[in-house]
C-alpha cells in the first residue's frame, strides 16, 4: 500500500471514529438525558389508559344492615379505528345493549380513539358481547351501584348517577368519602392502534373503595313507617305524606319515611315528585300542633298556669276587625290548658297567645328552631316560614298562635315534640353515626351538643297535658296499648291564592312514648287526603299508633305496668258552674272559696258534666261522689283514678280502655258494692264520636 492509500485510510478511519463518537453521543444523549420524554411518547402512542370510577363504600344501618352496596359489572367500550365494520357492528349491539342503533353507528364512527358503548350490564349481556369477539369492541370491568332493599328509605339514600356520582341524598351529601379514589386500566396497542390483549390493571392505578357510612335508621321501624304511611296514602288518596321516628335523647333519626316514592336501582323512571324527600322539603302549616310550641313557650313564660280557668265563652273571639271561631261552632266554655289542649281550642290558645305577645311568642318560637333548618345531615332542607317580627300584623299573634301564618316541616315538628319529650332540650337530628374508613380506621360522628330551650318543669307539665290529649282528648286514636302516650293532633286548611282553599287539608300527629321515658318520638303528616275522614284524629292519629307500636317492640322497650298517675289537669267541662265552684280534678278550693260555697244557695248543686265525668254533689264545702263514675272510654289508670276518689277500688277485666261497666254509671253508690269494669284494646269501640272529632283551623271570619 503506498503513502496515498494509507492516507485514505486513516482520513476513513478519523471519519468512522467521528461518526462512531457522534452517534454515541446522540445515543447517550437520547438515553439518558432525554430518556424519560421519548419513553413517555412510546407509552402515549403504545397505551390506550382508561379512567375507571372505584367501588362506592357501602351504606348500612344501625344494626349494619345494608342499605346500598357496589357490585362488579361489565361496560363495553370500542376503539373506533379497529372496528372494520361499523354499521353491521351497530346493528348487532343495538338490540342487546337497549341503545339506537344510529347512536351507537355514529359513537363506532367517532374519530377519538376511545369511545363508551354501554355502562354497567348485566352479566348475560356481557358473555354475549364477549361470545360475538368483534373487532374493536371490548368489555371492562366496573362497580354498579345496588340498594338492596329496593325502595326502603330511598329518599334519605338518593341514588347514583352512571358515572357514579351521587345525585341526592346521603349518597350526594357524604359523596366525597363515599365515592373513593378513581383508577385506571392500560390497554396495550401494536403499530397498526390494534388492541391486543383485554385490559389489564397491571401498570395502571387500581381504584381505591370508598368509605362505609353507618346510619341511626333500623330497617325495621323504616319498614314500618313506609307500610303504614302506604296504607294511609292508598286508602286516603292522599298527594303525599311523610313520617319521622327519633330518639328524642340523642336525635337520631330511627325513621324517614316519604310517599310517594321510588326505587334507587331504576330512578329514572319515577318523577320528581316521587324522589323528593317530602319529610325535610315540604313545609306546612302545622295547625294545631303548633300548639305545642304556643304552650311551652307560655308556660316557660309563666303567662298561665296549669290550673287556671281559660274562657273560651261562645266559641268566638274578636281579635280587631276579624273574629275567629272554634270549628263548627263549638262551644267549650271554660277550660283549663289541658282542656284547651284536649278539646283543640283555638279560642282558648288564642288568649294564651294575645298574653304571650308578639314578642315573647316569636322568640320563643324561633328558640324551638321555627323558621330555620334543623341541620340534619341531608341535602334539600326547607327551613319553613316564619316571618320576621318586624313584618307581624296585629292579627299575628292569634293566628300564630294556632299554627297560621308558620310553616313547619315534619322533622322539625319532631324536633319541638322532642324538646318536650327530653325534659326542654333541642337536639339536632342525624342519620350518619360512623364512617368507616377502608384499612379499619373509623371516625364517630358525634353528636351535636342539645340547646335548652325551656325548663324540666316546664316539659313535665306540657307532657301530662300532651298524655291528656290522648287519653281524652283529640288523639284517642294514637294510643298504644301498655304504654302512656303523649302527642297532639292538627288539621290545617291550605292556604293559596285567595286565601285558605275549600277541600285542601294537611293533616298531622305528633307525639312520643312511653311518655314518662320517652325511647322514640313520631310526627306523621298526611298532605291533601281526598275522602270523607280528614280529620287527623281519624287519619294521622292510627298512623302514629302503629308505627310507634312496632318500633317500640323492634326497640324492646317493656310496657308500662298498670299504675295511678300522678294528678292530672283535666279540662273543665263546657258548661259553667255556680260562683266559686271548680271540678276536683282541676284545682282545689282555697279557703275563700269553700267559705263561699259553704254560703251558696246551692248546698247539693247536680252538675252535667261531659262523657267520662262523674257527677258531683257539694257536700260540707268539698265534694265528695254520690253516683257511680263514668268511666266508659277512659284507660285502666284513669279508671282506677276516677273511682279512687269515690273511695271504691273496682275490678278490672281485660286490658286497654273502659267499654263497659257493672253496675252502671249514674247509679247510686252503695256501701261494699262490687264494681266491674271491661276493657279492651280497641279504642274506636270505647269512646263515642263525639271525642274523636278534632277542629279544623277556620279560615278567618270577617266580622
Amino acid at each position: 500500500m503506498n503513502a496515498y492509500s494509507r492516507r485514505r485510510a486513516r482520513v476513513f478511519a478519523a471519519v468512522l471514529i467521528l461518526w462512531g463518537a457522534a452517534l454515541l453521543g446522540r445515543l447517550v444523549q437520547v438515553q439518558l438525558a432525554q430518556g424519560d420524554k421519548y419513553r413517555a411518547r412510546a407509552d402515549r402512542q403504545q397505551q390506550r389508559r382508561i379512567k375507571l370510577a372505584p367501588p362506592r363504600g357501602s351504606i348500612l344501618d344501625r344494626e349494619g344492615r345494608e342499605l346500598a352496596v357496589s357490585m362488579e359489572c361489565s361496560s363495553v367500550f370500542a376503539i373506533p379505528e379497529e372496528v372494520s365494520n361499523p354499521r353491521a357492528a351497530a346493528r348487532r349491539l343495538a338490540s342487546l345493549l337497549d341503545v339506537p342503533e344510529s347512536v351507537l353507528f355514529a359513537r363506532l364512527t367517532q374519530p377519538k380513539g376511545f369511545v363508551w358503548l354501554a355502562r354497567k350490564i348485566d352479566a348475560s349481556k356481557a358473555s354475549r358481547v364477549k361470545a360475538w369477539k368483534l373487532a374493536g369492541v371490548h368489555l371492562v370491568t366496573e362497580t354498579k351501584r345496588f340498594y338492596p332493599k329496593g325502595p326502603l328509605a330511598a329518599a334519605v339514600l338518593g341514588y347514583v348517577g352512571t358515572d357514579d356520582k351521587g345525585l341526592a341524598g346521603l349518597e350526594h351529601l357524604y359523596d366525597e368519602a363515599v365515592r373513593g379514589r378513581p383508577g385506571e386500566i392500560v390497554a396495550w396497542t401494536d403499530a397498526r392502534r390494534s388492541t391486543y390483549g383485554e385490559a389489564e390493571a397491571a401498570n395502571g392505578a387500581p381504584p381505591r373503595e370508598g368509605a362505609t357510612l353507618v346510619l341511626s335508621i333500623d330497617s325495621g321501624i323504616q319498614f314500618a313507617a313506609e307500610r303504614e304511611l302506604a296504607a294511609a296514602l292508598d286508602s286516603t288518596g292522599a298527594r303525599s305524606g311523610s313520617v319521622v321516628v327519633l330518639d328524642p335523647s340523642t336525635g337520631d333519626i330511627l325513621a324517614m319515611a316519604s310517599a310517594p316514592g321510588f326505587d334507587p336501582n331504576r330512578f329514572g323512571l319515577f318523577p320528581p315528585e316521587s324522589r323528593r324527600n317530602h319529610a325535610i322539603a315540604d313545609a306546612h302549616e302545622p295547625g294545631s300542633t303548633f300548639k305545642i310550641v304556643t304552650g311551652a313557650v307560655a308556660l316557660e313564660d309563666a303567662v298561665v298556669r296549669t290550673d287556671e280557668i281559660i274562657e273560651t265563652g261562645d266559641g268566638t273571639i274578636r281579635v280587631g276587625d276579624t273574629t275567629i271561631s272554634e270549628h263548627e261552632h263549638k262551644r267549650f266554655g271554660p277550660l283549663t290548658l289541658a282542656g284547651v289542649f284536649e278539646h283543640s281550642s283555638n279560642v282558648g290558645i288564642i288568649r294564651v297567645g294575645l298574653r304571650l305577645g308578639a314578642r315573647r311568642l316569636y322568640q320563643g318560637a324561633a328558640a324551638l328552631g321555627v323558621g330555620r333548618p334543623t341541620g340534619v345531615d341531608l341535602p334539600g332542607e326547607s327551613q319553613g316560614i316564619f316571618r320576621p317580627l318586624s313584618r307581624w300584623s296585629g292579627l299575628s299573634p292569634a293566628s300564630i298562635a294556632m299554627g297560621q301564618e308558620v310553616a313547619m316541616t315534619a322533622l322539625q315538628i319532631a324536633r319541638v315534640a322532642g324538646a318536650v319529650a327530653n325534659g326542654g332540650l333541642l337536639v339536632t337530628p342525624r342519620l350518619v353515626t360512623k364512617i368507616e374508613h377502608p384499612g379499619g380506621s373509623a371516625q364517630e360522628m358525634e353528636a351535636s351538643p342539645p340547646a335548652r330551650v325551656f325548663s324540666k318543669e316546664t316539659a313535665r307539665k306540657l307532657s301530662e297535658i300532651l298524655v291528656g290529649v290522648v287519653e281524652r282528648g283529640t288523639g284517642t286514636l294514637a294510643a298504644v296499648p301498655g304504654f302512656a302516650v303523649a302527642g297532639k293532633t292538627g288539621t290545617a286548611q291550605k292556604a293559596g291564592p285567595g286565601g285558605y282553599q275549600p277541600g285542601r287539608y294537611v293533616i298531622s300527629f305528633v307525639g312520643f312514648a312511653p311518655a314518662e321515658r320517652p325511647r322514640v318520638v313520631c310526627a306523621v303528616l298526611i298532605e291533601e287526603p281526598r275522602c270523607k275522614r280528614y280529620y287527623a284524629s281519624e287519619v294521622a292519629a292510627p298512623v302514629f299508633s302503629r308505627v310507634v307500636s312496632q318500633a317500640l317492640a323492634i326497640l324492646r322497650v317493656a310496657p308500662d305496668g298498670e299504675r295511678l298517675p300522678p294528678p292530672v289537669v283535666a279540662s273543665a267541662p263546657p258548661q259553667r258552674y255556680p260562683a266559686g265552684v271548680v271540678p276536683v280534678s282541676l284545682r282545689p278550693l282555697d279557703a275563700a272559696e269553700r267559705e263561699q260555697t259553704a254560703a251558696s244557695d246551692h248546698p247539693k248543686a247536680d252538675m252535667n258534666l261531659a262523657p267520662g265525668s262523674p257527677k258531683f254533689e257539694i257536700r260540707n264545702s268539698k265534694f265528695e261522689i254520690s253516683v257511680t263514675p263514668n268511666a266508659r272510654g277512659l284507660s285502666a289508670r284513669e279508671a282506677l283514678a276516677l273511682f279512687a276518689r269515690a273511695a271504691v277500688t273496682p275490678r278490672l277485666v281485660g286490658s286497654g280502655f273502659v267499654v263497659t261497666q257493672n253496675p252502671r254509671a249514674g247509679s247510686r253508690l252503695s256501701p261494699g258494692q262490687t264494681h266491674v269494669l271491661t276493657l279492651a284494646e280497641s279504642v274506636s269501640a270505647a269512646l263515642p264520636a263525639s271525642r274523636r272529632a278534632e277542629e279544623i283551623p277556620p279560615a278567618l271570619a270577617a266580622p
